[in-house]
């Protein structure tokens, strides 16, 4: 079924689209998400006989379905160019809270943030992974602050 938009809907439509289309991998989307956003998206540019030019299409990982005529092909990024979402504080940490019991929350900061270049952890941020993984079942050694 292929319709003509109306002036009020066009608008809509058009926003619905660029929104599928902003569901990438880079934004946090997993494979699969990003690839059925794109193919919604594709449905509805052919539904509603937009033109595809008109939109900004993600790069996509396989080539296995037949991209609109007007699209322009890019080629992906090699995977070590893709930055990662973090810099691995919050694993360091993790891993530092169960290792060192001895250690204080502010210990613990200074340690990530020696480590990992441009971390700024703080004993706070550091309570916070202790309360996460409390939260989440793991056994979370108890530490007691220094009097001063």
């Amino acid at each position: 079924m292929t319709k003509k938009p109306s002036a009020r809907e066009l608008p809509l439509v058009k926003r619905r689209i660029a929104t599928l289309l902003g569901k990438t991998e880079a934004n946090g989307c997993t494979p699969g998400e990003a690839d059925a956003a794109t193919k919604k998206a594709r449905e509805l540019v052919k539904q509603y006989k937009l033109d595809p030019g008109a939109f900004q299409w993600p790069q996509t990982p396989s080539a296995t379905e037949t991209e609109p005529t007007s699209e322009p092909s890019v080629s992906k990024p090699p995977r070590t160019a893709v930055l990662s979402r973090g810099k691995g504080i919050g694993k360091l940490a993790e891993r530092l809270i169960v290792e060192h019991p001895e250690w204080t929350h502010a210990q613990i900061a200074e340690e990530v943030n020696r480590h990992i270049d441009g971390a700024k952890a703080t004993g706070k941020s550091i309570r916070w992974y202790a309360s996460r993984m409390r939260k989440q079942g793991q056994i979370v050694p108890t530490r007691r602050r220094k009097a001063r």
